[in-house]
């Protein structure tokens, strides 16, 4: 399995022929950090695109590229509803709702009914000092694109299995010793998202842990996450994890158990 960070919670992965997106986000602004060096209209080949929930930063670049690729979108059904509003036909389209398992051409997924982090007030508080006012805008652009039903992933191949979620507001139960080989942990939304971040890993126990959407997305809204912290939490928390942080754009194989880079952005 190959594995490439778009940036936010966007992935590229290849399994077996197959070629699967998860909640790509590709029209980066100018000032974002780090900057991805894919453009939208270099994407050609995807056979499934798989959200998370509705928010631009997840699902806004969806709709150009299934209409380029005519990819298969698996989506909760709420998510949909609005993609189908954006011009995905209804054939792509693939409603989700409830847990259930699917089998695809390389690999099953099976759906996680999870939640959206829930801001707290010490977060907020300092985006609205740092950004006030780009709050005008922000609040335009979340209007079109509502969160909707969020969903996690499960996903298992014959190489790997790996564990996808999208925000970082989950249900205890649900994600409890799901043992991936791989989970990819959300990194915005608290201000002690380290910590949260760290008790999902603790609960999924994966062998390997990836964060994302650490980056400056939407500065001044967004900042830098410093993953340092996560570490060490997922070192007490979790000892049994390992923690590996892929740059923008770099490919990653997942061979026998191991991660490593194959090659750089």
């Amino acid at each position: 399995m190959k594995l490439t960070w778009l940036g936010t919670a966007g992935f590229r992965i290849e399994v077996g022929e197959t070629v699967l997106y998860l909640d790509p986000y590709i029209r980066r602004s100018a000032q974002a950090r780090p900057q991805l060096s894919l453009r939208l209209e270099e994407i050609t080949r995807a056979d499934y695109i798989v959200v998370s929930h509705g928010h631009f930063d997840h699902a806004m670049d969806v709709p150009r590229i299934a209409k380029q690729t005519g990819a298969r979108v698996l989506a909760p059904s709420t998510v949909c509803d609005g993609l189908r509003n954006r011009g995905v036909p209804d054939p792509q389209l693939w409603p989700l709702e409830g847990i259930k398992t699917l089998g695809l051409e390389d690999f099953r997924v099976r759906t996680i009914p999870a939640k959206h982090v829930r801001f707290d007030r010490k977060l907020i508080l300092a985006t609205l000092r740092r950004a006030w006012w780009r709050l005008p805008a922000a609040l335009l652009r979340s209007i079109g694109y509502p969160t909707g039903h969020v969903m996690g992933y499960l996903f298992t191949s014959q190489e790997c299995s790996w564990c996808f979620l999208g925000s970082a507001g989950y249900e205890p139960e649900l994600i409890r010793d799901l043992s991936p080989d791989i989970a990819l942990i959300p990194m915005q939304g608290r201000s002690d998202i380290h910590r949260v971040a760290a008790q999902m890993t603790a609960l999924i126990s994966p062998k390997w842990v990836i964060p994302h959407h650490h980056d400056d997305f939407y500065p001044p809204l967004t900042q830098m996450i410093d993953l340092e912290p996560f570490v060490q939490e997922v070192a007490r928390q979790a000892p049994g994890t390992r923690v590996f942080v892929p740059k923008i754009g770099q490919i990653v194989e997942f061979r026998r158990g191991e991660l490593r880079a194959i090659q750089e952005a």
